[in-house]
């Protein structure tokens, strides 16, 4: 009688980043800046782009895109993405919401299309303001990682001047 052996499965590795931040501002004001789009156009992107336009439909289950361009209007070159080079598109569909506290997005990018990760955010009081965590996790590569930890730590730092009190 034949036996079934055991194949031992390899845990497939997830990359994440976490990054923390207290913004002078009170936790609603923090909120709002994540789900009202002409406030997050004041802030949302690297600071080599500025948000063109977003659209943002806050409830669960429904989407939003936010798209950056870069400040100067250098012309592409033949070699180079129009994604990366003129405009950067990112959306998604919201998993979970709770007004002031916690706002939980998918993250799909132009860049790397097939890539489908998961943005968790928090908002705490603390004394000085809001304490602000970003959660993104599922990364497909270290690489990619690392290219949004930078992107993440640019934009939450425009955001902290934008929304100082």
């Amino acid at each position: 009688m034949p036996t079934l052996e055991s194949v031992p499965t390899q845990a497939v590795p997830t990359f994440m980043l976490s990054q923390t931040r207290v913004i002078r501002a009170n936790r609603s004001r923090v909120y709002e800046a994540w789900t009202n789009p002409e406030v997050l156009k004041q802030w949302f992107c690297p600071t080599d782009k500025y948000c063109h336009d977003a659209a943002l439909d806050t409830r669960v289950g429904e989407v939003y895109q936010i798209e950056m361009r870069p400040m100067s209007d250098a012309a592409t070159s033949a070699e180079t993405s129009e994604c990366a080079t003129r405009q950067s598109i990112a959306s998604g569909n919201y998993t979970k919401v709770v007004p002031n506290e916690l706002i939980q997005f998918t993250w799909t990018t132009c860049w790397s299309p097939d890539e489908k990760s998961l943005v968790t955010l928090t908002f705490k009081d603390v004394e000085g303001g809001t304490e602000l965590t970003l959660l993104h996790e599922n990364f497909n590569t270290e690489e990619s990682r690392d290219g949004h930890n930078m992107g993440w730590a640019s934009i939450l730092d425009k955001m902290q001047i934008v929304l100082a009190d």
